[in-house]
């Protein structure tokens, strides 16, 4: 069913480049899919990828798995009416650019990596230039591996094509895996942008915020840091993203766990070390001794050391699920009494969001982009991710319902008023607009700036 908000507005030619895409699954891959979903009912898209699956994505390091797990032969399939291309490599293709890609080390001095990736971007500009050619306009999402979006602005450039960049950021908190070993210990928030070759961050990263002709972050205080270092307000947008979940399954997890009476506690996303799992886990042990009927449940994808640390807390109350249907999600979310994710690492939170949806009190980690997205815990708590504390938070939602009502209240409100996918597509669509018809003002990078940013600097 076409959107009404698009109708009235012409028709685009948009290309997105992004390293991985749904079916895959993650922040980038899924509410990526969401927008092209929808604008592909009025305007011609296209989307090209390295990495399609969520398989070929936890193979190897993701910048190794790009080029490693590449197909023989392009991968063309449909996502509502985009067209979406998994790019190819042959064996001689691999060969040559494994070696690019891996030289992407700290270890190494500045001039060989800068060569390096020079001569990788160049690779894949060669192969996006004529894919891209024909387009109004090209949308980036970092993803995590930036010589595929430099490589996409190198082609963008050399056509005249504009260039949006969602960069994605992610601040690091040095001293977060030390402050949580101190058990009982408060976590100080001390984080900084953290640029090292082949990490989520890197020079070519922080090259392209400027370079873009228009910037799309997640949150007020995203879009701040940005303009804070030197790139003109004008060019960058708070977007945000809405929740990917619908109330329309007839799954009953209570009945099917025998939890009719029990207190559920929920985790909703990737199952990753700093998302807090492990925190959560050590919580639910305070937890029990004062609501012992308590049960927690993890869905999501299991990556990194997750296994390992979900074998060390082994309880017949903890359930790991894995990663589930979208049916599945919505009965979970529906089931629960709390949802809480301590991640100290989010551009914006986007299950917190979908927790909302269903009237559900959230607990997230004490963060600017949460404290932003919760009005500063009007919807839920936010905590130091340490056990006492999340422990603590978990029950005075359990004990107190009409407090969770409350704030499970508000945060639908908040989702209604602010993050729906309708508000998010009418958004883009306007700086699309303002950029095809000439009035948003171009990117212009001095790359000697890029000369005060070395490997693995902190800034």
């Amino acid at each position: 069913m076409e959107n009404p908000a698009l109708k009235q507005k012409a028709s685009l030619r948009i290309t997105y480049v992004l390293p991985v895409y749904w079916p895959a699954i993650g922040g980038c891959e899924l509410h990526t899919h969401e927008l092209v979903k929808r604008l592909s009912e009025k305007h011609d898209i296209n989307v090209i990828t390295l990495i399609d699956n969520q398989e070929d994505k936890l193979s190897h390091e993701l910048w190794v798995a790009c080029i490693l797990k590449a197909p023989s032969n392009s991968v063309e399939y449909r996502d509502n009416h985009a067209r979406v291309t998994r790019l190819s490599l042959k064996p001689l293709e691999k060969l040559l650019n494994l070696p690019l890609a891996r030289m992407q080390s700290p270890k190494l001095p500045d001039i060989a990596v800068r060569l390096m990736m020079e001569r990788l971007s160049n690779f894949y500009m060669k192969k996006l230039t004529d894919m891209l050619r024909g387009s109004d306009l090209v949308h980036c999402v970092h993803g995590g591996v930036a010589y595929f979006g430099y490589a996409a602005y190198k082609a963008a450039s050399k056509l005249g094509i504009p260039f949006i960049y969602t960069p994605l950021l992610h601040l690091y908190h040095e001293n977060r895996r030390e402050d949580l070993k101190k058990s009982g210990n408060p976590v100080s928030y001390n984080p900084q942008l953290h640029l090292s070759p082949r990490g989520w961050t890197d020079d070519y990263w922080y090259q392209l915020c400027f370079d873009a002709d228009a910037l799309i972050t997640m949150t007020d205080f995203e879009k701040d840091f940005f303009v804070r270092r030197g790139i003109p307000e004008k060019r960058v947008h708070k977007i945000g993203v809405g929740p990917l979940v619908f109330d329309n399954s007839t799954k009953d997890f209570r009945q099917e766990y025998n939890l009719e009476k029990e207190k559920i506690v929920l985790f909703l996303g990737r199952n990753v070390e700093y998302k807090g799992i492990e925190e959560l886990l050590k919580a639910a042990a305070v937890v029990w001794g004062k609501i012992p009927d308590t049960h927690f449940f993890f869905a999501g994808p299991k990556e990194g050391d997750s296994e390992n640390i979900f074998r060390r807390y082994s309880d017949s109350r903890v359930h790991v699920l894995g990663l589930v249907s979208e049916s599945e999600k919505a009965a979970l979310l529906k089931a629960c009494d709390v949802f809480c994710m301590p991640s100290m690492e989010e551009s914006l939170g986007g299950t917190f969001l979908e927790a909302w949806m269903f009237e559900k009190p959230v607990i997230g980690a004490n963060i600017p982009p949460l404290m932003e997205l919760t009005e500063n815990g009007q919807g839920g708590f936010l905590v130091n991710p340490v056990a006492g504390e999340i422990a603590e938070k978990i029950c005075n939602l359990l004990e107190d319902t009409d407090l969770a009502r409350r704030m499970g209240k508000w945060g639908k409100k908040r989702v209604s008023e602010n993050y729906t996918w309708e508000m998010i597509t009418g958004k883009m669509e306007d700086i699309y607009m303002n950029l095809r018809n000439g009035s948003q003002p171009v990117g212009t990078y001095d790359r000697a700036m890029n000369k005060q940013v070395g490997a693995g600097k902190k800034i």
